[in-house]
């Protein structure tokens, strides 16, 4: 299946999220994967809901868009 046509900076959370881990997104203003990427990995982990399933399934959504979380820097 080919994805759909996507505006920049508009691609949808993917489908099959749990419930409460979209509604979490929500409350945080987090609607689009690009959201998810400016969030951050760090402070998406805190929200009710994300657990490893979820995470995976964001991070293989924003794979299949060529989108990425920053590399973390060490200091």
């Amino acid at each position: 299946m080919t994805p759909k046509s996507i505006q920049p900076g508009h691609t949808p959370l993917p489908r099959g999220i749990g419930a409460p881990a979209r509604r979490a997104l929500a409350h945080a203003g987090v609607v689009t994967l690009e959201q998810v990427v400016q969030f951050g990995q760090t402070d998406l982990t805190k929200l009710h809901g994300m657990g490893v399933k979820t995470m995976a399934q964001l991070e293989d959504a924003m794979d299949e868009h060529g989108l990425e979380f920053p590399s973390r820097q060490t200091g």
